[in-house]
């Protein structure tokens, strides 16, 4: 047995697990974005731009832990379940402790009946990852020769770099100056009222 092949083998349950947890926690930070209930009265658009990022990166999220439980990764029943149960909690917490909006004087990103829906999906997780554990189904195979070591290593790091590398690079971008603008004129970021253009490469 090659060292290589050894190497391999003691950092694929490590690599497994940060594929799995990559999702997890995009999907875990989209929740606490869409389901806190925030005013929004006074954003533009009723903060519906950003409502619409959140969704997405959850659904995306949702995806990626979806494949890496069909695809029999380490730990992605596991996580799938978790992902469940924050939702649930969460969804339940705000559905219980929603706050006042003082007689329909303020408008909130998320409205309490949509809660509801909240909490039937993060269920729907949890009763099927539970489901899948119960009934042993989609279990992790046992890894019998190289090949199929190499394959499985290269999905999770696939999985796990497709879920760390956009946030790496959110944080590390610099921010859009106010009403910048490209060199061919088309605008970059919001200009309200009269300012200065910024021209940026």
């Amino acid at each position: 047995m090659s060292r290589l092949y050894t190497l391999c083998s003691r950092l694929y349950h490590p690599l497994c697990w940060i594929a799995v947890a990559a999702p997890l926690a995009t999907m875990t930070h989209c929740n606490l974005q869409l389901i806190v209930p925030r005013e929004v009265g006074g954003t533009l658009f009723g903060g519906s731009i950003g409502f619409f990022m959140y969704l997405g990166g959850w659904a995306l999220s949702v995806l990626g832990l979806g494949l890496a439980v069909l695809t029999r990764v380490p730990g992605a029943r596991l996580a799938w379940i978790v992902g469940g149960l924050v939702q649930l909690l969460l969804g339940l917490w705000w559905r219980i402790n929603y706050p006042d909006d003082f007689d329909g004087n303020l408008i909130f990103s998320i409205q309490a009946r949509e809660l509801d829906y909240v909490m039937v999906f993060g269920f729907a997780l949890v009763y099927s990852g539970v489901y899948l554990f119960r009934q042993r189904r989609l279990e992790p195979r046992p890894i019998t020769h190289r090949r199929q070591l190499s394959l499985r290593s290269l999905w999770a790091l696939v999985l796990a770099t497709a879920f760390i590398l956009p946030p790496l690079q959110a944080i590390t971008r610099k921010p859009l100056p106010y009403c910048a603008f490209n060199k061919a004129g088309e605008q970059l970021s919001l200009c309200l009222g009269p300012g200065t253009r910024v021209i940026v490469d």
